[in-house]
């Protein structure tokens, strides 16, 4: 029981019925049967009606009409063991005005015995403001946690994280229990802890800057993703503590969009240099075609008509070997022309892949064989090429195995058709060698596309000349 001071004695029983008027929150007093036996003015004005309204009505009519029947039974059962507790711990309590509106309520209960009689004293408070609060400090939590981005909360002065949303736990790995016993020392192995407080210091000293930084964080499992961190200082709270704010992004996607943006941009220079190029070659061969061979080809008719003129049989000989050197020029120029306008088709082109096989051979051989090419070889179609480079290398592999030559002519010339040559000058090529299976296949190839291969000898003596030739247009 309490202790009055002899302040109070002159006020009687007056004085304890004052000072629940007096009491900030509502304050009814219920009987055993649930009656209503008094009511305070606060009361009142919480259920908006007169005080005198509340008295004599069933307690269980202030609560909504869908939790009476259990309202009605934790009243009979905290009058078995009554106490001074909060009503509904951990619930969400709602009470009913007289003009039926709800609203949220926080309600104390304490017994209270007079006479043989016990009464339950209700102290009754409007929450709603903090019931309001609370769930908009819940929406804003959710929301975050709705952010794919993490969010980092730390003190200013411990650096420990006060607060992390869902978007970091998936970021790191770690679950949220276990970043709060964390500082962002633990994620970054790559800053100091002196450098973090410089960076907090510059923050707290503007509160309106702005941090950003690229940086890798350690995850749980040991592997590291890229982020960009965006840091600023947080309000003051009332114990006078700061929070840094870190929002963290993964640009795992920007740096791989980056890399594939600055890989296609060095295709695309590439690719422009490739046009230039291209550009270049095809001036260079019109230069050669309208100028070079123009004038050669007019030399050399110059030449012949001067010849003709002459009875000297030196002076004719030596112009004919002049005449010849000047076509010889200019067939070169034309296959040069014709690399400059003909694209490749593979790393090489058909030119670079003749000379694979060649240059292939070349060991077995002892020496590197002349090759000449004739016309548009780059054009000839891959499925000529297929059949014409396995029968080249079985050309020279018979003539490094039989011929015991020390000159070999491979010559390519691409017209109407696709001619293929490989003269030595060698003892020629065994009987047996014509009738063997390598020469057979070699024919077949040939024979598949529309075409023959033949090998002879030279009909100025010795040595062999072998012929591969198909249509250069397939159907």
């Amino acid at each position: 029981m309490g202790l009055r001071s002899p302040l109070l004695e002159p006020y009687g029983d007056d004085f304890a019925w004052s000072l629940f008027d007096a009491a900030p929150d509502g304050i009814l007093v219920v009987a055993d049967d649930g009656e209503i036996a008094f009511a305070n003015s606060q009361a009142g004005e919480l259920f908006r009606c007169d005080t005198a309204d509340l008295v004599g009505t069933p307690v269980d009519e202030l609560v909504p009409a869908e939790v009476r029947g259990p309202h009605r039974a934790h009243r009979t059962r905290y009058r078995v063991h009554p106490k001074v507790r909060s009503m509904g711990v951990g619930l969400s309590l709602r009470a009913l005005r007289r003009d039926g509106t709800p609203f949220d309520a926080e309600i104390s209960l304490s017994p209270l015995n007079l006479g043989d009689s016990l009464f339950v004293v209700a102290a009754v408070r409007d929450v709603g403001e903090r019931v309001a609060a609370e769930d908009h400090l819940h929406r804003v939590l959710h929301t975050l946690d709705a952010s794919d981005d993490g969010i980092f909360l730390f003190d200013a002065d411990t650096l420990q994280y006060a607060h992390v949303n869902s978007g970091a736990v998936r970021l790191v790995g770690y679950d949220a229990d276990e970043l709060v016993t964390m500082t962002p020392l633990h994620l970054n192995p790559y800053r100091s802890e002196a450098e973090y407080r410089e960076l907090v210091d510059h923050l707290l000293a503007d509160p309106t800057a702005t941090a950003r930084r690229e940086t890798r964080l350690l995850r749980k499992d040991g592997t590291e993703v890229p982020v960009e961190k965006t840091y600023r200082a947080g309000p003051m709270g009332h114990d006078g503590t700061r929070w840094i704010v870190v929002l963290a992004r993964d640009i795992t996607d920007r740096l791989a969009a980056d890399a594939e943006l600055r890989t296609r941009e060095a295709e695309l220079a590439e690719a422009r240099q490739a046009v230039l190029l291209a550009e270049d070659h095809d001036r260079l061969a019109r230069d050669l075609h309208d100028t070079v061979i123009q004038r050669l080809f007019a030399a050399g008719l110059s030449l012949q008509a001067v010849a003709a003129m002459s009875t000297d049989d030196r002076i004719q000989a030596r112009l004919a070997t002049t005449v010849g050197d000047l076509d010889e020029t200019i067939r070169q120029l034309r296959n040069a022309i014709f690399a400059l306008q003909s694209p490749e088709p593979g790393p090489s082109g058909v030119r670079g892949r003749v000379l694979d096989v060649v240059t292939e051979a070349s060991a077995s051989l002892g020496f590197e064989p002349r090759i000449e090419f004739d016309g548009a070889v780059e054009t000839i179609d891959e499925r000529i090429l297929e059949q014409l480079l396995p029968s080249l290398r079985e050309a020279l592999t018979n003539v490094a195995k039989h011929a015991k030559a020390s000159n070999i002519r491979v010559s390519l010339a691409v017209g109407e058709e696709v001619l293929l040559e490989v003269i030595d000058d060698g003892i020629g090529v065994p009987q047996e060698v014509h009738g063997g299976n390598g020469v057979a296949n070699v024919a077949r190839r040939a024979e598949k596309l529309g075409g023959c291969a033949v090998l002879a000898p030279v009909a100025s003596g010795s040595g062999s000349r072998f012929e591969w030739k198909v249509p250069a247009t397939l159907t």
